[in-house]
């Protein structure tokens, strides 16, 4: 064997050694949120009931539960449970320069996001649905009068609804705070 097929073997060698890297590697990464026990919604799930909403402590240096948060945004959730029914969520906008919505699955993925710019009349408004829901619900849509309603799917029963309220000033921060806690998790009867 030559030095140059040698060093030929050696580069195919390293070559196929990153490339198993780099698979293992993204394996993990995909597999760690799946086999995770202390996961967003479980850490939520210490703090309150379904369909109650909760509202954050101010992010800190010092904060363990969800740490790297802005400490310019008041937070708010409430988990759902779509088993039941569906969900309709609620929030107003208040004089804070943003507001969010964020909707997450049970694995806390988000899969679907409202900003305060798509509010109509001064609410964020919308329905958390299941698929077969959704298909109960436009069955019973009136074709004269149709539903204004927005109308999220969910893919998982359980999941969680994240109300952020910006607070351009520190002294502001008790009004985002508020508007935050002003979000609800309503449930409604399923339709039959």
């Amino acid at each position: 064997m030559t030095v140059r097929e040698g060093l030929g073997a050696a580069a195919t060698f390293l070559a196929a050694v990153a490339i198993v890297g780099a698979l293992v590697h993204f394996i993990v990464i995909l597999v760690i949120p799946i086999v995770a026990t202390r996961d967003a919604y479980a850490r939520l799930a210490d703090l309150g009931p379904v369909g109650a909403t909760i509202a954050l402590a101010r992010p800190a240096p010092t904060e363990r539960r969800f740490p790297y948060a802005d400490p310019a945004l008041a937070s708010a959730f409430c988990r759902f449970d779509l088993s039941a029914g569906p969900v309709r969520v609620k929030a107003p906008v208040g004089r804070a320069g943003f507001a969010s919505l964020s909707f997450h699955t049970r694995r806390g993925a988000v899969f679907y996001a409202l900003t305060d710019k798509a509010a109509t009349h001064g609410l964020m408004e919308a329905i958390v649905v299941t698929p077969s829901q959704l298909r109960a619900l436009i069955a019973h849509d009136d074709e004269d009068n149709p539903s204004q309603d927005l109308r999220i799917v969910s893919a998982t029963n359980e999941g969680f609804v994240v109300m952020r309220a910006f607070s351009e000033l520190p002294s502001l921060y008790a009004a985002a705070a508020a508007q935050a806690e002003s979000l609800s998790c309503a449930s409604e009867p399923a339709p039959k």
